[in-house]
């Protein structure tokens, strides 16, 4: 299942309603009684149709920009979107339901994936009042997706929660990547730059047992040929999608910025050429650096600027993007 084919199921389906539902089953692969549909209110709908004789034991649910609800009398759960900013995330909740459920014959056991799905997505429906983020803070944000895209390019299907769990950037906690044995710090520069801002003294502090790298992202402001922040995000969603990992995870992440699918269209104004990840050792004992052990306690907080040509020896390897 892919975003395309949900996309034509939905052109397909007629506008003009004249009855409650009118639906088409999502596909013939699936196990469940799966069905897209519009109601005659016009709002978009997954439904699933229950075998005769089952009832399930649960209370329909309304929540902000999503209802959850059950039509003993036709045997329907209906899950509905409230709000049309919203199809985009509403067509990733499906496919994640599609994947959760599609191969699964007992229908307890389906019944139960939908109700989990549905409760851990509902939160990402709802409305976003955070606060506008800076052209910087954008653009520190697009570095750390493009290295995370980088990543999942070569995970296996295994790997791929894992790595996304790593992704800590958003939290403002640590590093902006905390693996078992490697933490990152991701710093973006356009091509031209010549430094990084270091903002404190713990971001190249390493952690005890582990590595950790400097990785910076060079990329250049491209209104004609670049991309937005949120097509970013819908191509490190596909490969999400394609390797069976759990979306929520980045959609929590972003979160923590106040930031929504719908939301991100704020920022379209805003579009980068990704060029090259340059990455830096930078546990070697020469790599120019201030930490927290090092400073005396009288020092409370430090900012400073790498120069990158004077980090030519430190240099892991260079990613052409």
């Amino acid at each position: 299942m892919e975003v395309q084919h949900l996309l034509a199921k939905w052109n397909l389906l007629d506008r003009d309603i004249t009855t409650n539902f009118k639906s088409l089953r999502i596909d013939s692969i699936a196990i469940p009684d799966l069905y897209i549909g519009i109601s005659q209110e016009r709002r978009r709908c997954l439904i699933l149709r229950l075998p005769l004789g089952y009832v399930p034991d649960f209370q329909s649910s309304v929540k902000q920009n999503l209802s959850l609800e059950l039509y003993r009398e036709t045997r329907w759960i209906v899950l509905t979107l409230l709000d049309d900013q919203y199809f985009d995330l509403f067509d990733d909740l499906i496919i994640s339901i599609y994947y959760k459920i599609g191969a699964i014959s007992e229908t307890p056991s389906y019944v139960g994936e939908l109700l989990k799905t549905y409760y851990k997505w509902s939160e990402f429906f709802q409305d976003s009042s955070g606060d506008v983020l800076s052209d910087d803070q954008i653009k520190g944000l697009f570095g750390e997706l493009v290295y995370l895209e980088e990543m999942l390019k070569h995970a296996s299907s295994k790997e791929i929660n894992n790595i996304l769990y790593s992704w800590k950037g958003p939290y403002d906690t640590g590093h902006d990547f905390v693996g078992e044995i490697l933490n990152i710090e991701v710093k973006t520069k356009s091509q031209s730059g010549v430094s990084v801002k270091i903002s404190s003294e713990y971001q190249l502090l390493k952690e005890p047992g582990k590595d950790l790298e400097l990785a910076v992202v060079s990329m250049e402001r491209d209104p004609l040929n670049g991309f937005t922040i949120k097509e970013l995000l819908l191509r490190i969603r596909e490969q999400i999608i394609v390797k069976l990992g759990d979306y929520t995870i980045v959609l929590k992440a972003l979160a923590q910025k106040g930031l929504t699918l719908s939301k991100l269209d704020e920022y379209s104004c805003l579009k980068f050429s990704p060029l090259e990840i340059t990455s830096y050792d930078c546990d070697h004992h020469d790599f120019p650096k201030i930490v927290r052990t090092l400073l005396p306690s009288a020092i409370s907080s430090v900012g400073y600027r790498l120069r990158l040509n004077e980090l030519q020896d430190f240099i892991i390897h260079i990613k052409p993007l």
